[in-house]
């Protein structure tokens, strides 16, 4: 029995697909047929990924998620160069660290702008152009499950973020769209990489605390995401958030 070509001329958005997961996301869903359209403030590196999927698979748009003309340009270049839309990929984030005593309501908002808001608008903007057979997935967090000391505002978007998911999924399945989230672990990347390096959390305590013993990877992230996007595969699955955590948060022992 041969694979189905799930991907072959499906027309995805992944914001924050300059780097990172969602550059590597965007690398495995063109091989796998797609065109992709990349979204990123840094507009170099969205270029670079864009140019990395092949000949005519990739549009880059310098953007930010948080500008709704940002939203609507890439959308409406993808309704040029393509015709249409058929899934998104909410991938961009942020975050801010520090004591809840010590966060303003401004900063609290800067995060929930990229981390909720953003997702919202692109979603509601992308499901008024998809036909049935659409799917969104939004890209959470184990820290959206848990709560983790000096990060309150990505830990408190990235939960309202999975909430998102299952109102999205529960009120878009009648018109054939499916919203999945995905929620990765501690990721090997060089964010995760700096982070350690400059004290955020210790790497090893993580590890020994994780059942699997190791990091994930950007790769193993983006084959989750690709799995909730695909139609015949995941066609039954919606409101559904995938973890990737190596058994964190199954593990219950201290």
């Amino acid at each position: 029995m041969t694979n189905p070509p799930c991907f072959e001329g499906r027309r995805i958005l992944i914001t924050g697909a300059g780097s990172g997961i969602g550059a590597v996301t965007a690398r495995h869903l063109a091989d796998l047929g797609a065109f992709v359209a990349i979204l990123d403030r840094d507009g170099a590196a969205a270029r670079q990924t864009a140019d990395s999927l092949g000949p005519e698979r990739g549009l880059a748009w310098p953007g930010d998620v948080t500008d709704p003309a940002s939203c609507e340009g890439v959308i409406e270049a993808m309704q040029t160069r393509w015709g249409g839309i058929d899934s998104l990929v909410n991938n961009a984030g942020t975050w801010d660290h520090a004591p809840l005593l010590e966060l303003s309501l401004e900063r609290w908002q800067r995060v929930f702008d990229v981390n909720l808001m953003a997702p919202i608008a692109f979603s509601n903007a992308a499901v008024r152009r998809m036909q049935p057979g659409g799917a969104i997935v939004n890209v959470s967090s184990v820290l959206g499950q848990a709560a983790a000391p000096n990060r309150g505002p990505y830990c408190v978007s990235k939960s309202s973020l999975i909430t998102l998911t299952k109102l999205q999924a529960v009120e878009w399945a009648g018109i054939g769209i499916r919203v999945n989230a995905i929620a990765p672990g501690y990721i090997t990347n060089e964010t995760t990489k700096a982070m350690a390096a400059a004290g955020g959390f210790d790497a090893a305590a993580i590890e020994r605390r994780t059942p699997l013993g190791r990091f994930g990877t950007e790769d193993e992230v983006a084959h989750g995401i690709a799995w909730l996007l695909d139609p015949v595969r995941a066609a039954y699955v919606t409101g559904h958030v995938l973890e990737m955590n190596g058994g964190w948060t199954a593990y219950g022992y201290v």
